[in-house]
């Protein structure tokens, strides 16, 4: 067994991916674990659009995350996947800007989407291949 951790930059785009899948064919024989984390700066965006929706800029931060799906969709293709995660993280974001109040709990579900998001897709990539 060989455990394999793949950061933002290694998941930015698509041509990253379609690396990210050959290098772990090419060790299919060592029974690869691969842990990744968000694409790109997606954690960073995932925190600044809690913060705009606390804040109660509502729009602004359903804004910002219509454009964070839109890379998603773009680089990673899996649009079921990414339009079922971005309807619940679209949910989540309504909320904090109805309550505006951002506890560490709340900071916690919303960064979890980065790493939901980039594993589905890497997933599909991998069935794909």
């Amino acid at each position: 067994m060989i455990v394999m951790k793949f950061g933002g930059s290694s998941l930015e785009s698509a041509v990253a991916i379609r690396r990210v899948v050959g290098i772990v064919t090419d060790r299919l024989a060592q029974k690869p674990v691969v842990v990744v984390s968000a694409m790109g700066k997606t954690t960073n965006q995932l925190l600044a659009i809690a913060h705009e929706a606390a804040a109660g800029k509502r729009q602004q931060a359903l804004k910002m995350l219509s454009a964070l799906r839109a890379y998603h969709v773009q680089e990673g293709g899996a649009v079921a996947v990414v339009d079922s995660l971005f309807a619940e993280l679209e949910e989540l974001v309504k909320g904090l800007a109805v309550v505006q109040e951002l506890t560490p709990r709340t900071i916690d579900a919303i960064s979890s989407y980065g790493e939901r998001l980039s594993s589905a897709i890497l997933t599909l990539a991998f069935e794909s291949a």
